[in-house]
Order: structure tokens, then C-alpha cells, then sequence
């Protein structure tokens, strides 16, 4: 049971592209209209008169639902679908209920034809059952494996750059400690601060809070100020870099990485948070990250 819990835990990634969204939608509904038009598996063998009409309309009904609970949902609930806290037990739980909306989607839709056909009645409860026979199992499966082959390969790649980063052996003991100040949006507050002592910035909503370091503690700072005006402010330091749309950090505090099926972290002995890497960073900018 433990083990079960441990892996629907897991991180996994939620791409929150609309793009990716209709790419998804468009091949589940194709999958369904592919594989139940040539198979027929359970009734379908009965329906040979309409059985390209029934089974498009399927894989039709299939793309519109699976687009409506990816995109959605997302919009409604955010912080429920914030990409950096999805995991596999998020995702399986929205399959499960994207599942049963196209189910009862499909149900209705072939009731339609069992009266003029004479088709057999089929229950919903049954339809469901045969719903999730045919995806749920085969996409828990596809979610396993895809995590396991994710994981591995970025800890691969973490592997790879710890041992090109021991070999170079970056010096960073150079110390620039220019004070710097950061204004807000308005122009009516700011914050100044030594650049050496900046170990990160994250965003709270419309506000940044600034984690500086203050006789061997962190000491945050808030300031109503956007993250993107801040990289500007801040882009002559080149250890000063934004590392993710919510975060911009400090490399020189930062000692190790990991990685895992939703992305990259960097890690420090001196803060206890682990900080997210856009997926965009390639190999070579993943390697600055870390000294």
C-alpha cells in the first residue's frame, strides 16, 4: 500500500500548453475511432451497417471531451493544476474523471442508434466498465512507463553534469558585494541590498519576495514588483539568472541538482527549499547552474 502511495506521489508533468492539449485530444479521439472501427471489440460487432458513422462519431465526441477537461478545468481551478505540484496520482485522478465525462458523452450518444437499429441495451454502469477497460488501464501503463523513462533520463543527465562541472572546477570566489536597489512597480518603494547577499527571488502574486542573507539566516523582503523587471534590473550580474518563471537565483549558493519526470531542481546547503528549472534550459545552461 505504502509503495502504491509513494508512486502516485511522484512528480509528473502537466504541460499546460494549449497546443499540447489539442495535440492529446486529437490523437485520444483518433485512437478510439482507429481501434474500435477496426476491432469491434464487445458490441460493436453487431453494428456493421453504420459502423464507420458510429465509431468517427466516437472519435469525434472522444476529441471534444478530452480537449474540455484538459483545458477547463485548468482555468478554473489553478492552483490545483499548478504544473510544478502535479504528480502521478493528479494526473491518474484526472484521466479517471475525463474517462467518465466521455463515457457518459458516449453512452448517450449511442442511445440514440439502439432503438432505430434494434440494437442491444447496454447499462451505463456497463458502458463505463467497458470505458475504462479500454483506456484507463492502457494509459496507467503508458503514465508508468513514460515516468520511469523521464526520470531516468534527466538523472542521467544530472550525472553527466555533475561530472563535467568537477572536472572544469568553477572558481567563484570573487565577490563583487555592490549595492543595488530594486524599485517597485509604482516608483513609490524599493529595496537595497548588497548583490553577493541575494540568494533568491520568487513572485507571491503581484509581489516578489526577496530571500537575502543577514548574519548566516535568510531575511525576506517583499516588494510589489514583477519578476521580469527584476531579471532586467539585474541582468549585468551574470550569476543572477531566472531559472523559472517564478524564481531567479543566486548560482553561486547553489551545490546540486536533481531530477525527476516533471523536471529539474537545484539544491543548497544553505537554503531548504529546492528551486525549479524551466524545461527550456538546455544541457549547456543546466551546467551554469550548478558550481
Amino acid at each position: 500500500m505504502k509503495s502504491i502511495i509513494s508512486w502516485l506521489s511522484k512528480p509528473y508533468y502537466f504541460n499546460p500548453t494549449i497546443k499540447f492539449k489539442l495535440k492529446m485530444s486529437l490523437f485520444h479521439g483518433l485512437f478510439l475511432f482507429l481501434f474500435l472501427y477496426v476491432f469491434r471489440p464487445f458490441y460493436l460487432i453487431e453494428l456493421d451497417l453504420i459502423i464507420l458513422e458510429y465509431t468517427l462519431g466516437i472519435g469525434i465526441i472522444a476529441f471534444l471531451a478530452t480537449f474540455i477537461i484538459l483545458y477547463f478545468p485548468a482555468l478554473i481551478f489553478k492552483e490545483y493544476f499548478n504544473e510544478d505540484n502535479w504528480t502521478i496520482g493528479r494526473n491518474l485522478f484526472l484521466m479517471a474523471i475525463g474517462i467518465t465525462f466521455i463515457g457518459i458523452l458516449l453512452w448517450y450518444f449511442g442511445e440514440m442508434y439502439k432503438a432505430p437499429y434494434n440494437f442491444r441495451k447496454i447499462t451505463l454502469l456497463q458502458f463505463l466498465f467497458y470505458t475504462f477497460l479500454v483506456s484507463l488501464i492502457p494509459l496507467t501503463f503508458f503514465i508508468f512507463i513514460n515516468e520511469k523513462n523521464v526520470r531516468e533520463r534527466r538523472e542521467k543527465r544530472v550525472f553527466e553534469i555533475k561530472e563535467i562541472n568537477r572536472k572544469n572546477e568553477i572558481d567563484t570566489s570573487k565577490k563583487l558585494n555592490k549595492e543595488v536597489s530594486i524599485h517597485s512597480d509604482n516608483g513609490k518603494e524599493s529595496i537595497t541590498f548588497h548583490i553577493d547577499n541575494l540568494v533568491y527571488v520568487t513572485s507571491q502574486g503581484n509581489y516578489a519576495s526577496f530571500f537575502l542573507k543577514n548574519e548566516g539566516d535568510l531575511k525576506e523582503k517583499i516588494l510589489r514588483v514583477t519578476l521580469t523587471k527584476i531579471a532586467i534590473e539585474l541582468k549585468e550580474y551574470s550569476y543572477i539568472i531566472r531559472c523559472h518563471k517564478s524564481y531567479i537565483v543566486n548560482i553561486n549558493i547553489i551545490n546540486d541538482i536533481s531530477g525527476n519526470a516533471r523536471g529539474y531542481l537545484l539544491k543548497s546547503d544553505f537554503i531548504t527549499i529546492d528551486i525549479p528549472v524551466s524545461r527550456s534550459f538546455s544541457r549547456e545552461s543546466l551546467q551554469k547552474l550548478i558550481r
